[in-house]
């Protein structure tokens, strides 16, 4: 198993397509059965003859990729500018089951092996998949409920398209073909493992509460008391610097495993609190709540997400060393980046600093799709990091 990167910010589309490809045809011994490519909107170019010339170049492939505000590859992160990344990926004994998801097959789905027959495997095949969802046709959060259904506990990864401000802007590459709605991705079976990292960036603050009173997305009730109440509370014992971040940054952590007796960064799916109703002393919440859970509220900076990341990274330092991987993707949030962190490259780097100098590439995202718990959600805010390795089976005594 082989995986190659490039990245190029030159500002002809076509030399720029041009330049990616030589430089994974210098690094792969075979042709690619697989390849990503991730592009900036700006260039204004032929995005079905990108496509083609990309399949063309390393001996047609399954090609399949998006727009984006930013790509990323190598050692840097290019946001708001003329570049491209590619990936390609030399996968024996893999097999690669491209599909496509339309916004009305979408629409009329249910769950319940609708999807095992749609891609043509099951969940016996042990799939790893990547997602590529395009943000305005797409409601990803069904798709991923449907695929969660359909095939349990295996791993997603991905991202949206990003970098439109309306509806048919973002595109989708698919082989040849180059799509506006829906959804587009492959499922990989055979010799392949697919590891994840799911960087929320959050920290908890304050007390566990448990859900009493909820309807759909609405928090009523926190152990019998009012959401408000309880977050005027906890914010009077803040130290001024989390009073001031929790105006603009606060966010609600779900326990992902209530069996658990003691939590930490990852044992929380991490959502958005999107508003408030001071009259019913109810919080607004991301996500459908059911009464049960536990939930803590949390707070994100830049000095949190940095730390949360490097946590997870180190909690798989001796796997990189040990048993480094062929190739990885990272789907970043358009939030992360250079305007956040002060700084270019900041995750990049970092995840090069710990994982070492396997391929990688990826794009800034419009929302993030990765596992926590055991099942697959759509992400803000997050790096979500795909590792890939073969299985390295044993038969009969030999590797």
């Amino acid at each position: 198993m082989q995986f190659a990167s490039a990245i190029t910010q030159e500002k002809d589309a076509k030399v720029a397509v041009s330049a990616l490809c030589e430089e994974v045809r210098k690094t792969l011994s075979q042709h690619p059965h697989l390849a990503l490519l991730f592009v900036s909107p700006s260039y204004g170019a032929d995005w079905e003859e990108l496509g083609r010339m990309v399949r063309s170049s390393l001996g047609h492939p399954t090609l399949i990729g998006c727009s984006s505000s930013g790509v990323i590859g190598r050692d840097l992160e290019l946001e708001f500018l003329p570049a491209m990344s590619l990936v390609a990926a030399f996968l024996p004994h893999v097999a690669i089951h491209p599909f496509v998801v339309s916004p009305i097959e979408l629409e009329i789905s249910m769950p319940g092996k609708r999807w095992t027959s749609s891609i043509g495997i099951s969940t016996s095949d042990n799939p790893s998949f990547i997602l590529i969802p395009e943000p305005f046709s797409c409601d990803a959060m069904k798709l991923l409920e449907d695929l969660n259904e359909d095939f349990r506990h295996r791993p997603v990864i991905g991202g949206l398209a990003s970098g439109a401000v309306g509806s048919g802007e973002n595109f989708l590459f698919f082989n040849d073909e180059v799509i506006h709605e829906g959804a587009v991705g492959v499922a990989l079976t055979g010799d392949i493992s697919l590891e994840t990292i799911v960087s929320q960036g959050c920290r908890p603050i304050g007390e566990r509460y448990v859900v009493t009173k909820a309807e759909e997305n609405v928090l009523l009730e926190l152990a019998g008391k009012s959401p408000i109440d309880l977050l005027g509370g906890l914010f009077t014992t803040l130290p001024l610097r989390d009073r001031l971040l929790a105006q603009h940054a606060l966010f609600l952590g779900i326990v992902m495993d209530e069996m658990k007796s003691v939590f930490k960064r990852g044992d929380f799916l991490i959502r958005n609190i999107i508003g408030a109703d001071p009259a019913a002393g109810a919080l607004i919440v991301g996500d459908r709540l059911n009464v049960g859970q536990t939930v803590q509220f949390h707070l994100r900076d830049a000095k949190t997400s940095a730390e949360d990341l490097r946590s997870l990274l180190e909690e798989h330092a001796s796997s990189f060393k040990t048993d480094p991987p062929a190739g990885m993707l990272l789907f970043s949030c358009q939030g992360r980046g250079q305007g956040f962190y002060g700084r270019p490259n900041h995750d990049i780097q970092m995840i090069r600093s710990v994982a070492g100098e396997s391929a990688i590439a990826g794009f800034f995202c419009n929302g993030e799709i990765g596992p926590v718990g055991g099942r697959t959600y759509l992400h803000g805010y997050t790096s979500s990091l795909g590792i890939f390795r073969g299985k390295q089976k044993k038969e009969g005594g030999r590797t």
